[in-house]
Parts: C-alpha cells; structure tokens; sequence
C-alpha cells in the first residue's frame, strides 16, 4: 500500500501488510503494540490501590496515543507534528517528579509514587518513542508491578506478573530487530517463530525459579515494611466505635482474613476482637490499653469443646487479632493479651499475617468468672436521656438480673426495630433518636441500646467488636470472612455465669445473596480457594516451614548400608563400568549429532551463495563490484546491453525476495541459478 490509500486505511490496515490475507506484520508495529500490552499490564496491576483519577489520566492518553498512531499511517516519523516536544515532555515529567514528592509521607510511600509512576507512563505515549523511549515504557511498568507487590500480594500479582514476563521476552526481541531495521516487515511464519521461541525463555527460567524461591535462606526481618502504607487503604476497627460508623465497615466486600478450620454451627460464629467498655452518649471505646490489670481480673478461662483455627489476617492497619468466641490461646510471636480474650500486636499490622488459635465453644461452665469492677462496667454518660432509664425500667421492674437480660433483648428483637444500613440516627442524642423514633439502624444501635439499658438496670455490660458468620470454602477447608461481616455485640455479667455474649441485631436480609447464581458462587469459592493456597504457599513461606521441608527430605532420603562382600563389590564396578561406558558412547554421539547440526544451522544462507555466484560471474567477464556499490548500482555499470539486461533481471527477482524477508525456497534457488547460467554477454 502507498500514498493516501495507506493514510486512510483502518487501524489493521496500517498494522498488518495484506494480499489476499493478514501475512505479515511490520516489526514497528509489533514493538507498539508489545509496549501497549506491557503498559497495561503494569498499569491494571495497581488500578485497584490508586485514585480513578490517576487511571482515567493513562487510559484517556493511551487511547489518544492509539488514535494517533492510526492517524499517522506507515509515515510515522514524517508526521513530527502529532508529537509533543521533548521539552514539554520533560518539563510534564519533572511537576510530576515535584508534585509527588510534597504528596509523600512515611506513613504512605508507596501510593504516591505508584500514582506518579502511572501519569510518567502516561506521558511516554505523547512522544515520538525511540529505543530508549521503549525502554523507558518497559521499566515504568515493571516499577509499576512492583509497587503492586508491595500494596498487595495476592495471586492477582502472580498472574500479572506471568504477563509481563511473556510480553517483555517478546518486546525485547522484537525491539533489536526494531532497532537494526526499523522499516522490516516480518512474514507470518517468521513472526509466529519468534513469539514461539520467546517463550522458552520463561518456560525455562519459571522452574528454575521455583526452586530458588524454595532453597534460597528466607528472613523473617521485613526488610521492605516501611515501604508498606498504613491503613492499607481498608475500613477496619479501630480503638473506638462511633454510632454508625460500623457501617461504613460493612459496605466494604475486601477480605479480612480467612479462617482454616472444620466447619461449625452457624450460630457459634463470632469471630472476637475487641472489647470496648467506655461509653460517651455517642461512641465506644477501649481502655484496654490504660487499665489491662482489671479487665484480666473478670474473666476464667472457661471449658469446653475447643476449636483449633489458622488465621490468615490481610494487613488492615490496626494491631488486634481475630478469633472465634472465646479464644483461649494465640500463638504468634509478639502478640500479648491484657485480658478479656483480646488479643493484640505491638505495632499496626500492614502485612498479611498468620497464626493459630485455639478457642472455646459450648460452654461447660465449671465456675463463674470472677466479679468485675462494678462502678466501671456500671458507668454512663450524665447525659443519657431520661426517656432510656425510664423504658428500662418498665422492662426490668420485679425481675431477676437474667429475667431482666432477657426482656431488654426481647424488647429489642420482638419486630418493633428494623435492621438497616441507610439514613441511620444522626442527631445529638443518636441513642435516643434510634429507640424512640427512628427504631431501625445497624448492630452499634442496638448492641449499645442493649447495654446501656443493661447498665441503667445496674447490670454490668460491655460491647464486644468482631465478625459474625463467613462463608465456608469446601475446596480450601476454611472461612472466608469479608469486612461486610463486621460486627458488634453485647457481653452482660450474670451473677453465678459470668460474662454471657447476647446478640439483639436481627438478621440483615440476605435475599440479594440468596439470588446470587450458583454458578458465580462456584466460580468466586474456587477462585478464592486458589487465592488462599497462594497466601499460604507462597506468602507465608517461611524460614521455619523452609527448615521443616528440608528435615521431611532428609527423613525420607534413606543411605542404604554397605554390606556387600568384596566379590559383590566388584561384579557392581563392573556393572558401573559398562554403563557408564553405555552412557559416554552415548553422550558423544549426541554431541556428534549437535555438531552436525550445528554446522547445518551455520552454513553459508543460501542468498549469499546466489549472491557471491554473481558476482563472481559478473567478475568473468571483466565487470567487478565495488564494495561501495549498491546492487542496482552495479548493474548499471555494466556497459554490455545483453549482460546488463540478464543481470538486471536477476537483480530485480532477488531483490524482490530478500527485502521482503522471504524464504528462499528450493523454486527461488532454481529460478535464480537459471538466470545464472543464462547470462551471456553479446
């Protein structure tokens, strides 16, 4: 194609050269569309974790960038006015630079610079791109999945991380011939080759990979944690809870951890965090960290049947560990327990994290806690609304302390209140406002309805932060627990029992799960399965696990005793001679058959021979070549008409195969040789 035909040909058009079908492909346009591929990549790698804003900027210029190079045709580098500058280019780059740098803080590093990184990749698709400039696009990217293994290493980052690695095989090829022949057109058959080579190259390193990552000494010191945001970027609980500001927990579909374990009764799923047992009218809070002594005084260790979990806790930024009501023991190193069941590490988690848990369920009480500090768990704000104490006291009159527990949660779940999640109380007096005239909110409305009312009827209460329910995965054997199933609820103390957990949230209506087909559920439990052994293969392949696969090896390779007499010692030399003269005899005829093959892979290409014979032909009868000259060149210099016409003819043919990128096929040979010998001068 040529001309204007060319200019307005469709976007295929100008990438694949066509006759009758798509036969070959010019190796500019593959080297774009590679680079493409590998800024995608790179840039859906972290699409999750940074601002829209950030990646409506790239795919808004990447798309500009591909409508561009469909309006510049094949005339691509005489179209320098659809590029930017290189000054503006540079001078766009560096207010990024500066830009990013008063946004960074040691509290969040790395979305900052990830954010930075994709509007740098952005702007590399506004200029005329040179080898340097792919290069460039390549090791942004790169960068870019890097910062994604930092925010998240999850399987997503290993399938990621398996396209880049294919494509940047292929674009580095494909980029020397780039940069050797920047106009060559690659045949099909020659294209296909060379993406089927390439990829040997990772098919090969993948394994070998593997068993580095397994036999290279792993470390337990974070050596890149401070690189890690904090946060996380996930809504989670906190040191307090601020009515209604659970909901903003429960919106939130990100998983929280996932729990190895045998598959229980739904109803004995509470999942136990915090204990907050400060209440100010408005919000809960934990004094855990002021007063760990007397909260440790009011709970025994209670029996039971004892459930054995695995944790696997995603980062979410604060330092309080999970496990099912009530666990009895964590082991994880560094962790601490002021009392309570509450479990919590020194500093904010910001890495995926696992431990082992053991709690107890069915409760077989063998003696009651001891008695808690009444005047504390006794304690309200002054001012409480008298309408509350007042609607306490109606429900408790002339019944005994657990007669009194059961009519405040009676009250609260007979069906006068509602459970939701939207235009939850927000006035002064939120409490006040969910019991007597809105009666619907989520579980902090009536987990603290339930225990101030406990407390104004001289019952000691706190309120407990947590998760309720998890979907059990089959395929994996554990629960998977999201933040929409946080959740609070209210510990009361009963004279003789001790704390009793009591729940008076109804049940939020699950019909939209319940619609949910089952194919897609099939799909997400499998998909997350495969998720959760990556963490557990991968992510928490340790120094300890890596010392225990080596002693299972060692177990299990035996060294059989040298018994045998010297006769035996002998005839088995023997038989090790013959094989291992067996297996050299072998080995030298492969390494002959590598050579010969070797030396049929470098022989003289088949074009140069043709070449070489006319030249030398030519060279008969009194025509040299000068190496300075050119083919045509040449030919025109030949002052003998009939010569100059068979020679021309030559030239012409092999010219039209060779700058094709052609084969030399046995017909071309045979046609050429014949225009050889046919060449006589008059």
């Amino acid at each position: 194609m040529a001309g204007s035909s060319v200019r307005h040909a469709s976007l295929l058009n100008v990438l694949l050269r066509t006759s009758n079908s798509f036969h070959s492909i010019k190796v500019e346009a593959a080297v774009k569309l590679t680079s493409y591929a590998i800024a995608l990549t790179g840039a859906v790698s972290v699409a999750a974790y940074v601002e829209y804003a950030y990646s409506a900027i790239f795919l808004v210029v990447v798309v500009l960038s591909a409508y561009l190079d469909y309006k510049r045709g094949d005339a691509l580098h005489n179209n320098a006015k659809w590029y930017l500058p290189r000054w503006v280019i540079n001078v766009l780059s560096v207010a990024v630079i500066v830009l990013s740098g008063f946004r960074m803080h040691s509290e969040d590093f790395v979305e900052p610079v990830v954010e930075a990184l994709l509007v740098l990749l952005s702007i590399k698709f506004l200029e005329n791109r040179s080898f340097r400039d792919y290069m460039q696009i390549y090791l942004i990217s790169l960068f870019l999945l890097a910062g994604s293994a930092l925010l998240s290493i999850d399987l997503s980052f290993f399938l990621y991380f398996m396209i880049y690695f294919f494509l940047i095989s292929l674009a580095i090829v494909l980029l020397t011939y780039y940069s050797q022949a920047p106009a060559l057109i690659l045949q099909r058959t020659v294209f296909v080759k060379i993406i089927l080579k390439t990829m040997v190259i990772p098919l090969f390193a993948i394994p070998m990979a593997a068993v580095i990552f397994l036999v290279l000494p792993r470390s337990d010191y974070p050596f890149f944690s401070f690189l890690n945001r904090s946060g996380i970027g996930r809504a989670g609980f906190t040191d307090s809870v601020k009515l209604g500001g659970v909901s903003s927990i429960q919106q939130d579909p990100s998983v929280v951890f996932r729990a190895a374990m045998e598959k229980i009764d739904d109803e004995a799923l509470y999942w136990r965090g915090i204990l907050f047992d400060m209440f100010d009218g408005t919000s809960w809070k934990s004094s855990l960290a002021d007063d760990p002594a007397d909260i440790q005084s009011g709970y025994a260790i209670p029996k039971g049947r004892q459930v054995p979990q695995t944790i696997y806790l995603e980062p979410y930024g604060n330092k309080y560990l999970f496990a099912l009501d009530k666990p009895v023991s964590i082991f994880l190193k560094h962790a601490r327990s002021p009392g309570g069941f509450i479990y919590l590490t020194k500093e904010p988690i910001k890495g995926k994290l696992r431990y082992d848990a053991v709690s107890v369920i069915e409760e077989k009480r063998q003696g009651a806690d001891s008695p808690p500090d009444m005047e504390k768990y006794l304690k309200l704000p002054d001012d409480i609304p008298k309408g509350i104490a007042a609607l306490t006291s109606t429900l408790v009159k002339g019944k005994k302390q657990r007669d009194a527990v059961n009519a405040i949660l009676k009250h609260l779940r007979d069906g006068s209140y509602s459970y939701s999640l939207d235009n939850l109380p927000a006035s002064q007096s939120p409490l006040s406002e969910f019991i007597f005239v809105k009666r619907a909110g989520n579980c902090e409305y009536f987990a603290s309805a339930m225990a101030v009312m406990l407390r104004a009827a001289g019952i000691a209460a706190n309120v407990i932060g947590g998760y309720r329910g998890g979907q059990y995965n089959a395929i994996g054997g554990y629960y998977m627990v999201t933040q929409k199933n946080a959740h609070v609820w209210v510990e009361a103390y009963i004279d003789g029992e001790g704390w009793t957990r009591y729940d008076p949230t109804p049940a939020a209506d699950s019909s939209l799960e319940k619609t949910r087909g089952a194919f897609l559920r099939t799909l997400q439990t499998a998909f997350d399965a495969l998720n959760y052994y990556w963490g557990v293969f991968v992510i928490n392949y340790n120094f300890d696990r890596q010392l225990s696969m080596f002693k299972r090896l060692r177990t299990n390779i035996r060294i059989p005793a040298l018994k045998s007499s010297l006769p035996r010692i002998k005839a088995q030399l023997s038989i090790l001679i013959t094989t291992s003269s067996a297996v050299t005899a072998s080995l030298a005829i492969l390494l002959l058959i590598a050579a010969l093959r070797f030396i049929s892979f470098n022989k003289t290409p088949e074009e140069k021979r043709l070449l070489g014979g006319f030249i030398k032909k030519l060279g008969q009868f009194g025509f040299v070549k000068r190496q300075s000259d050119g083919l045509e060149e040449f030919v025109s210099s030949i002052t003998d008409d009939s010569l100059r016409r068979g020679a021309g003819m030559f030239a012409s043919e092999f010219e039209k195969i060779y700058y094709r990128d052609e084969r030399f096929t046995k017909e071309h040979v045979k046609r050429l040789r014949a225009m050889l010998r046919s060449m006589r001068p008059l």
